[in-house]
């Protein structure tokens, strides 16, 4: 029986995660402002679009891969791809960067909350190198970052706790479904009345799954005090839902300092499988009830199972949907494939958040008190 007072173990993850439902309605008025987006490029670069290339580090690039399926979708680009950041900056040569289009045909997207590391700096001027354009989407215009790039799109998301970065992650995210839907616009492939009802679905997805906060808080809360003595979590995730475990495998070490990773189903069940102590493996799982690799997943979850991996599962499956009874299940609101990765990173932050909580850790292995919002350097 969990005789702790959840009350007492309130962090900046709670903080922030409660503060998105003021900020998706303003956020997404600041993005989807047809003035600031128009004036990113001119008509002409948005209708010779045929290649997008996006970047970032660290939570930046959960960002840039959780939105894929939503920048395709929007813009009607899909040849747009994101690339991790070393492989980008060193690796990348000019045959892979243009893929066959001119180069004012291709455009490179970095993605920094702050802008100010040195790494975005380079994905800057990689892309200049080559000849094609660059964009930072950013809340600091005027960092190095924004200094360096040939154009720069300010979230504009207003002060607040930002530690662990959860806010700034959710700003970019939707900074990459206003400019997708706006090149969707331009180019002729979605409407007005459907750019107006993507900001409609967002804002709407966002207050809805926030409605059942308290009940995904208090589950969250209850696994941590389970888990608390473990040292060891893995998140399973498939593409959209891979970078969104890739998000919740960040907050887990930011936060709780564990050892943490991320990996698909199919390598999980050819490597990860095998791993020793699995009883002692806290594991957690993103399942997405449309997508194609749902039958998959549920196949790994009683694998996991069977060899005595404890298993939360994070889905929008319903009851009637296969999911074994071992496990515990969060169950989130249901919602198109593309906004899913809005939202369903929540349970898993707020759990690595109240890991660090019950067990008196600050976040960053000591480095930032979430009571005091503090940093302790």
């Amino acid at each position: 029986m969990n005789l702790l007072n959840k009350k007492n173990y309130y962090n900046t993850i709670n903080l922030q995660i409660e503060n998105l439902r003021d900020l998706v309605e303003l956020q997404v008025e600041r993005c989807f402002n047809l003035s600031k987006l128009s004036s990113l490029m001119s008509e002409k670069q948005f209708k010779n679009l045929k290649r997008v290339v996006i970047t970032g580090c660290g939570d930046s690039y959960s960002a840039a891969g959780s939105m894929l399926h939503a920048f395709r979708l929007h813009s009607n680009v899909y040849d747009t791809v994101v690339p991790d950041p070393m492989e980008f900056c060193r690796f990348y040569t000019e045959e892979e960067l243009l893929k066959g289009c001119l180069k004012n045909e291709v455009l490179v997207i970095a993605i920094s909350a702050s802008g100010g590391s040195e790494r975005i700096v380079e994905m800057m001027r990689k892309g200049q190198k080559h000849g094609v354009q660059t964009m930072l989407i950013t809340n600091n215009p005027e960092s190095q970052g924004a200094l360096a790039a040939d154009r720069v799109f300010h979230v504009e998301t207003p002060d607040g706790c930002n530690s662990p970065g959860l806010r700034s992650y959710f700003a970019s995210m939707i900074a990459l479904n206003a400019f997708s839907a706006y090149v969707g616009l331009i180019q002729g492939h979605i409407t007005q009345a459907r750019f107006d009802e993507i900001q409609q679905q967002i804002v709407q997805y966002t207050k809805t799954f926030l409605e059942d906060l308290e009940r995904i808080d208090s589950q969250m809360f209850s696994i941590a005090s389970d888990w608390k003595d473990f040292s060891k979590f893995e998140i399973i995730g498939d593409e959209n839902e891979g970078f969104s475990a890739q998000f919740v495998e960040e907050k887990m070490i930011e936060c709780a300092g564990v050892h943490c990773t991320h990996a698909d189903s199919e390598d999980w069940c050819h490597i990860n499988y095998f791993l020793r102590e699995p009883d002692t493996i806290g594991t957690i799982a993103l399942m997405n009830s449309q997508a194609p690799d749902f039958d998959r997943m549920q196949y790994t979850l009683q694998s996991a199972v069977d060899i005595g991996r404890p298993v939360l599962v994070v889905t929008d499956a319903s009851a009637d949907d296969s999911i074994p009874e071992e496990t515990s299940i969060c169950r989130i609101t249901p919602a198109e494939p593309w906004l899913m990765p809005l939202m369903d990173f929540i349970p898993g932050s707020l759990l690595g958040a109240y890991l660090a909580a019950i067990n008196d850790k600050l976040f960053f292995r000591g480095r930032y008190d979430y009571r005091s919002q503090q940093w302790i350097l």
